[in-house]
């Protein structure tokens, strides 16, 4: 099942594409995706392998992603970006047309769309801080968190390489060749892009662009700054997972999420970077069951 659901959120409003998969009565996994990406960027191997397990997969596009609505009035330029990234190095406010909260909120209103009223949330990078602000700000609605290669905010642990950040923020600009080698580096030393990792980043890179919209998502995430606090007060069952060589948000990201949730669980995977290649997604499909098991 599939389709496209309008929904107002508090301050812009943003309507929701998503794909549904599995039996609709089986436990209901929600899976975000990270920075400017689609649902369709999760690995293949991934999702059939939550849905063989007996989950319910819920696979939306991020406003500004994919099918979702795509907020063009708002159009930072680079300039402005950068800047963000200054402040929020600085601990200074940043500007944005809409936050994680925002983001949140859109997956508040699509579960009510889909009249699902607990769900169990896994995100990655991006994905992982809405997933994080939505078990803060509605743990009604979540029955266990997983944050996968995310932060929190923290400047001082949540600040990559400047090749990584960079690249993250000229992906409409590379070349298909300069994409496989970027993504080639974000996923990590020990890890190769295989012939599947190759064909989703190419895949991928044939989506309709819009270069403005991983600005804004950014800009977004920057302008909810640091949560520690507000992750500090997240009491559903959560998993941590992160990669021992990750770019783009360090070890330590990951390392300090974990300790702020109370009883959380933590995975590292050495020589992993920023990144689900195919030769990991065995080993993260069968930690998300034990826990969504354990957490049900």
């Amino acid at each position: 099942m599939s389709g496209n659901l309008g929904r107002k959120t508090q301050k812009m409003g943003a309507r929701i594409a998503f794909s549904r998969l599995g039996r609709l009565e089986a436990p209901a996994l929600l899976l975000l995706m990270g920075l400017g990406l689609s649902r369709e960027a999760w690995p293949q191997s991934l999702i059939e392998a939550l849905t063989r397990s007996g989950l319910q997969l819920i696979l939306p596009d991020n406003r500004d992603s994919g099918a979702s609505e795509h907020f063009h009035n708002w159009r930072p330029t680079s300039g402005q970006v950068i800047r963000g990234i200054a402040r929020t190095l600085a601990r200074q406010p940043v500007d944005a047309g809409y936050s994680l909260e925002d983001m949140a909120a859109d997956m508040v209103g699509l579960l009510d769309e889909l009249k699902l009223s607990r769900v169990h949330v896994a995100g990655i990078s991006l994905g992982g801080m809405i997933a994080q602000v939505l078990a803060c700000r509605a743990p009604n609605r979540v029955l266990s968190l997983t944050s996968i290669s995310s932060a929190v905010g923290n400047p001082k642990t949540g600040f990559g390489r400047l090749r990584a950040v960079g690249g993250i923020l000229a992906q409409n600009r590379l070349s298909e060749r300069q994409k496989l080698r970027f993504w080639a580096y974000l996923s990590g030393p020990r890890f190769p892009l295989s012939d599947a990792d190759r064909e989703l980043v190419l895949r991928n890179s044939k989506e309709k662009s819009d270069p403005a919209a991983v600005g804004r998502q950014l800009l977004a995430l920057l302008a909810s700054g640091d949560r520690t606090e507000q992750v500090r007060a997240i009491r559903v069952p959560t998993l941590v997972l992160h990669g021992e060589a990750d770019p783009l948000l360090p070890l330590a990201a990951g390392v300090e999420t974990a300790k702020l949730i109370p009883h959380a669980e933590f995975r590292s995977v050495p020589g992993l970077g920023h990144a689900l290649p195919e030769a990991v997604t065995s080993r993260y499909a069968e930690w998300l069951v034990r826990h969504v098991a354990s957490s049900s």
